[in-house]
């Protein structure tokens, strides 16, 4: 549930506190419920009831959405549209640029650049994605889960039918960019584009894809973006053996662990993480010497560490590599001792 909170809906920019749970009833189109990415700690709990739209509510989510929009995107000196509610909870605002080339002012009539979606709860207003005025992404979709690289697909009608595009991760302030790159769509009617994007190993749970314009005027700037909210892969993390002990304690002789003169019995005990099973597979020294590899036994209980009971014979092991296996969820590694039995 903790981690569900923290990927569904971007930060608000607003003076109250961010709620930690998520909301009661969010939208059909969202399919995680989810509190703010950029949230502080909070003891605020979800509402049961929809308190009625206001006024005040579109103040805010205009601010809010505005200052997304400076903050992530740089995009500033934008009007806005009145805010509309599209269910009791979600709503939308549209902003055009104030001005053009060389503060040329702008009319204000026409389709917005960007509108953006937000999603209202007790604490404030969420930003859930914006939507570019000629920029259609068909993937990735909402709260899809990536990793690189990630092949973005849509339609586009953009200067020179070029999409750049970015891939963030949450963070207090401005997103970390992960990666960029751009993707080649219609320059002067609606082209379809395809590419693969790749970014570098997230270390947040979430964020934002990004496909923007920008602007031919020197300066540049964006003149319109689409976000999409995303989810990164969470990667399997590989078998660690931390640590082998023997019971009774083995000699170390130059890197070689020495069996006592005779038969005898030794017990191994190993510490690992992300590990299931462990092996221990006893090989004699020497080139080519894999296929005599012998197994002396494994264990898929490591409560209290995996271990192996060995009852060695007096010829046993006079030269001998014993090799550890340790096999998880993230696949296997190998950890090699030296083995050498006293004459």
């Amino acid at each position: 549930m903790l981690l569900a909170a923290g990927i569904g809906i971007s930060a608000a920019l607003t003076t109250r506190t961010a709620p930690t749970t998520p909301p009661a009833a969010q939208p059909a189109a969202s399919p995680a419920a989810a509190a703010p990415s950029h949230s502080s700690n909070s003891n605020s709990t979800t509402p049961s009831t929809t308190t009625p739209p206001t006024n005040n509510h579109g103040t805010e989510a205009v601010a809010t959405a505005r200052a997304f929009l400076a903050r992530e995107l740089g995009m500033t000196d934008l009007a806005a549209q009145p805010f509309r509610f599209t269910d009791a909870r979600t709503g939308e605002v549209g902003f055009r640029h104030k001005f053009g080339e060389g503060g040329r002012l702008l009319p204000q009539t026409g389709p917005p650049a960007v509108v953006v979606r937000l999603y209202r709860l007790p604490s404030g207003w969420w930003v859930l994605g914006v939507r570019g005025r000629s920029i259609q992404a068909d993937g990735p979709v909402r709260l899809q889960r990536i990793s690189s690289p990630l092949t973005v697909a849509g339609k586009a009608e953009v200067y020179e039918g070029t999409v750049s595009v970015k891939v963030t991760q949450d963070r207090p302030g401005r997103d970390l960019v992960l990666g960029q790159g751009f993707v080649t769509g219609g320059g002067t009617e609606p082209g379809s584009f395809r590419g693969q994007i790749a970014f570098r190993q997230p270390t947040a749970a979430a964020g934002w894809v990004i496909l923007y314009e920008e602007s031919a005027a020197t300066g540049g700037g964006i003149v319109q973006a689409t976000m999409v909210r995303v989810r990164f892969e969470v990667p399997t993390p590989a078998p660690r053996v931390l640590s082998v002990t023997t019971s009774p304690t083995l000699r170390d002789i130059g890197g070689w662990l020495e069996l006592p003169k005779g038969p005898g019995t030794v017990r191994f005990t190993v510490r690992a993480s992300h590990t299931d099973r462990v092996r221990f597979v006893l090989t004699p020294t020497g080139t080519g010497m894999g296929p005599y590899g012998k197994l002396l036994g494994e264990d898929h209980d490591g409560r209290g560490g995996f271990t192996l009971t060995w009852n060695y014979g007096a010829d046993d092991a006079s030269s001998a590599h014993l090799t550890v296996q340790a096999t998880g969820p993230g696949g296997t590694v190998d950890h090699v001792m030296n083995i050498a039995h006293a004459a």
